[in-house]
């Protein structure tokens, strides 16, 4: 007498794998524009070794460069600028705006690309931010004559720039990620 073959059940498998692509692939993209986005800025009056210069030549030009910025990003949300600077003539301007960026990493390449004609920047370096939806770049250039850093940093809810004199590119790009972490902050932390 044949012993009956038990048949397996192969749907649990199939429904795990079904809710793993539906629900688990959208996660995992969506994160980081739900983690970004929406996201605010305000400039501190100090950052590590650098205090924000009030003078009117300063607020000159963070208005200037604020307005560059209102141009450069007409869907932008809110804009900042400001000069930072500390007692061994180190300087760092700052400059960007909040709203949505669906494509960080083409922002931060249209970004930089918008600045090399007035920073007369050289070959671009991506800088790894090891945040996913975060894009770093940056270059070397010149600035009234003298050597400058220029990076920039975009996610899905943000860009932030920053021109650094008396930097290596290395330490302009982790003192940018200092500067973006006190001036911006996503409204969901």
């Amino acid at each position: 007498m044949p012993v009956p073959v038990r048949k397996r059940r192969r749907w649990p498998w199939l429904l795990l794998l079904a809710l793993a692509c539906c629900c688990g692939c959208p996660a995992y993209y969506g994160m980081p524009i739900w983690s970004q986005y929406p996201a605010h800025a305000a400039l501190p009056a100090r950052v590590a070794d650098l205090s924000l210069r009030q003078d009117g030549r300063s607020t000159q030009a963070a208005q200037q460069l604020e307005a560059e910025v209102r141009k450069a990003h007409l869907l932008a949300e809110d804009t900042f600028a400001g000069v930072y600077a500390n007692p061994d003539g180190k300087q760092v301007t700052v400059f960007g705006g909040t709203g949505f960026r669906f494509d960080p990493e083409s922002a931060a390449d249209d970004e930089i690309a918008r600045l090399t004609e007035k920073y007369q920047l050289g070959s671009v370096e991506t800088v790894d931010t090891g945040v996913r939806g975060r894009h770093q770049r940056c270059a070397v250039g010149r600035a009234e004559g003298d050597a400058v850093v220029v990076c920039t940093s975009v996610d899905h809810g943000s860009i932030a720039s920053a021109v650094f004199t008396r930097l290596s590119l290395q330490d302009s790009a982790g003192l940018l990620d200092t500067l973006r972490g006190q001036i911006v902050s996503s409204d969901r932390n």
